[in-house]
């Protein structure tokens, strides 16, 4: 892992839970950037309450500060020497299964200085999943997004289809992965575990409860009931407009037992819900996990047809309905016997690409691989397997 190195030093408390444990520990500090650079307790431990919008930009653990990847140049500029890591949001979807008043969505307070109440924001649309709460904002690790009291369910991802668990970050002592509870917990656990293909868990499971953990901030929301359509805006005593504390553990692969032995047969990584979880996201590292993104598809909202095709295949729109056939598009392209091809470009010759944006592809004849701009940290980066955007 990249070390960065700044003049200034900074030291904090330790942080970590485990399975053997009696009692889990947060973080002594977490970092976001609400009002730009939000650190979660002060020197008199008094909690900070965010109000907006609030990526997570990092934590320190045992002493070590490690940067969420979401923008370490601030992070190193205020916190010193980091180590640089990259998290990411699990790409979570999961079933409603619910119409209880207190299964909500939660965002922050405020969006940009607005006010999120029943005049500027009476609902929120079901066209965008509930998933999508757990996984938005920078790199999905928004910590004033959530949604509260989920239904008792299992999220299950992905992770090493092909092996794609990093072994050399088994015994890094770098945490590899994000938890949050970002509510007011029960005594009932959250469990956390890696499983093989059939289900059976790898190495062993952790089983939280958050009521144990100490919060390390608190943060102002606005509530809108989840298990409805349109989302409305909760404007009953004791929600909208109040604080909930917020929570963070972080876990090694070693914690949950994966070894140079069997990290092979760990496929993937399940959350358990327990009910009462209230979740801002759960990430993972991009350095020690490479994940597959297996979503089930949204299909609420309007479906639109493609207006605009091109077709090699003699299909009239009248007659064949086509393109609009192909839903969900801007533009259809259909052969059975051409192919596409993209801007084809050597790997130095994407440095002459001026002013990449974000999801532009080209063909890089160097590597021989698609390849997609992420964004100005990441750069570009081959789509050479079903990975997380």
């Amino acid at each position: 892992m990249d070390m960065i190195f700044y003049k200034k030093a900074f030291v904090l408390i330790a942080f970590f839970t485990g399975y053997f444990f009696d009692s889990q520990v947060r973080p002594d500090v977490i970092y976001g950037d609400y009002n730009t650079f939000w650190t979660s307790q002060n020197n008199s431990g008094s909690y900070v309450t965010a109000q907006d919008t609030n990526n997570l930009l990092g934590f320190s653990v045992g002493g070590v500060n490690y940067s969420s990847g979401v923008n370490p140049t601030l992070f190193g500029s205020r916190v010193g020497t980091y180590v640089n890591e990259n998290y990411r949001a699990f790409p979570t979807s999961f079933s409603v299964g619910s119409t209880s008043t207190n299964y909500l969505i939660g965002i922050p307070r405020y969006v940009n200085g607005v006010l999120q109440d029943q005049t500027n924001r009476p609902s929120l649309s079901c066209d965008t999943s509930l998933g999508y709460y757990l996984r938005d904002g920078l790199n999905g690790l928004d910590l004033s997004t959530a949604v509260f009291n989920i239904p008792r369910q299992d999220l299950s991802f992905y992770v090493n289809v092909l092996a794609d668990i990093n072994p050399n970050c088994i015994t890094d002592n770098i945490p590899d992965i994000i938890v949050t509870q970002v509510g007011a917990p029960s005594t009932t656990f959250d469990v956390f575990k890696f499983t093989d293909i059939n289900g059976n868990t790898v190495g062993v499971q952790k089983d939280v409860n958050f009521s144990s953990v100490t919060p390390s901030g608190t943060a102002l929301w606005s509530f809108y009931f989840a298990g409805n359509c349109p989302h409305n805006y909760n404007s009953g005593s004791g929600f909208s407009g109040t604080t909930r504390d917020v929570r963070v553990l972080t876990f090694k692969l070693s914690d949950f037992g994966i070894t140079l032995a069997n990290y092979q047969s760990a496929v993937k990584f399940v959350q358990v819900l327990s009910g009462d979880s209230d979740v801002a996201f759960s990430a993972y590292s991009t350095n020690s996990l490479s994940l597959y993104c297996l979503e089930n598809a949204v299909t609420s909202g309007t479906v639109q047809d493609t207006k605009i095709g091109i077709t090699s295949q003699g299909r009239a729109a009248a007659a064949d309905n086509w393109p609009m056939v192909r839903k969900g598009g801007f533009l259809a392209l259909e052969s059975n016997r051409k192919a596409f091809v993209p801007t084809r470009v050597s790997t130095a010759g994407l440095a002459n690409i001026t002013n990449p944006v974000e999801g532009m592809m080209v063909y890089d004849t160097t590597e021989n691989c698609l390849k997609v701009y992420v964004n100005s940290s990441v750069g570009w980066k081959c789509f050479n397997r079903k990975t997380c955007p």
